[in-house]
């Protein structure tokens, strides 16, 4: 008989006030990271050590903390570096372990971000970035299409 996988326990829908403010507020440390163009900041963000993930929009993805710290020294040495703004966080997890998406607002265009962060000794530490391109949402045309698409709900039983 084939034996089943064990069964994780379900994500968490919310954490309570205090957890959910603790990562947003590591969220919000690495955007005014970004913002100031500090690195010594970002460095602070993001995990010491253990598996990691750096993915920018159109590169291929880091995993190594050097190489992840010094894509961040890069872009925020650049004199161009973009200026982000976060906005619409939303946050999931479980004990240890936190998503934060949000949608990160530049001069030039929208991106959504997926950053992920595990609690560690001193506090949560960013151990994923992931940000790629998305079209702008209009409130009133998201409203309607999302009416639109919405097909009619079948409610006859199968037997």
């Amino acid at each position: 008989m084939a034996r089943r996988p064990p069964r994780l326990p379900p994500l968490l829908a919310d954490f309570d006030d205090e957890e959910r403010e603790a990562v947003l507020a590591a969220n919000r440390a690495f955007y005014r990271a970004f913002a100031a163009r500090d690195a010594d900041a970002m460095d602070q963000v993001w995990a010491t050590s253990g598996a990691m993930v750096c993915l920018h929009p159109g590169r291929p993805p880091l995993h190594a903390r050097p190489e992840i710290m010094a894509s961040w020294r890069a872009i925020l040495g650049h004199p161009e570096a973009p200026r982000v703004r976060c906005m619409g966080e939303w946050v999931t997890g479980r004990p240890g372990l936190a998503i934060v998406v949000c949608r990160e607002i530049l001069p030039e265009g929208q991106l959504m971000a997926t950053n992920t962060f595990v609690r560690q000794s001193d506090g949560w530490r960013m151990i994923g970035h992931h940000s790629g391109p998305v079209p702008p949402v209009e409130p009133e045309k998201a409203t309607a299409a999302a009416t639109a698409a919405a097909p009619a709900r079948d409610r006859r039983k199968l037997h």
